[in-house]
């Protein structure tokens, strides 16, 4: 299908981003060197806005790659003190994370859990007030129940590309084996849209964003 973006709109919202910092660069020269997916710049500028707009200062993050998305987050919330957890499953992934986040000067304000998220994220049990979701596309749905047990009231869970290249959209599935998370993709985002304890907006930005914000509870009458 067509870009869900326009390549002429999207090369110019990217031109107006602010110049970002070098290791950014770097990190997405290897990204694309090594064909890893990290989140597009103006996603990763979105992440940041977000987070500094809302003042989050606990953050979890499922699926770390190699920490594009984690230092654009932490852009945000280590300057107020705010700390960040971020869980990887792929080692050699995790390993150039924690290079980039020596590199950056923040390796003590991350916490890298290297593991599978079906697991790692049932033993968590502080609360966040900021949620990316940027894992195995075909769990978000089995993650979800979770993700909002651990968000504070008023936090944000962000959901990346739930549009899946375009397959949620069009219903055209370029491999057998994604039609299984198309379809959960679909099923995610019909969830967060009705669900009780969400406010949910789905932007046709990057590949498609999900962000939802846990509501607080109604005051008696």
């Amino acid at each position: 299908m067509d870009f869900l973006v326009h390549e002429e709109a999207q090369g110019y919202i990217r031109a107006l981003l602010p110049k970002r910092e070098s290791i950014f660069y770097e990190m997405e020269k290897e990204a694309k060197d090594k064909i890893i997916p990290i989140v597009e710049p103006e996603i990763g500028h979105l992440l940041y806005w977000l987070a500094f707009t809302k003042g989050s200062q606990k953050v979890l993050e499922i699926g770390t790659a190699i920490g594009y998305s984690t230092l654009w987050l932490a852009k945000a919330v280590l300057p107020r003190g705010g700390r960040i957890t971020t869980m990887e499953i792929n080692e050699p992934r995790a390993d150039a994370a924690r290079k980039f986040f020596k590199k950056a000067g923040v390796e003590q304000q991350i916490e890298l859990v290297f593991g599978d998220a079906r697991e790692l994220l049932y033993t968590q049990n502080g609360t966040y007030d900021f949620i990316f979701l940027d894992a195995a596309k075909g769990k978000y749905i089995e993650f979800l129940d979770k993700c909002i047990e651990l968000l504070e009231p008023g936090g944000l869970l962000v959901a990346e590309d739930v549009f899946m290249r375009g397959m949620v959209i069009s219903g055209e599935i370029d491999k057998r084996r994604n039609k299984t998370a198309v379809s959960r993709l679909k099923a995610y985002l019909k969830l967060v849209m009705e669900h009780n304890l969400l406010e949910t907006v789905v932007l046709p930005v990057g590949d498609g964003v999900a962000i939802s914000t846990k509501k607080y509870k109604e005051l008696k009458k």
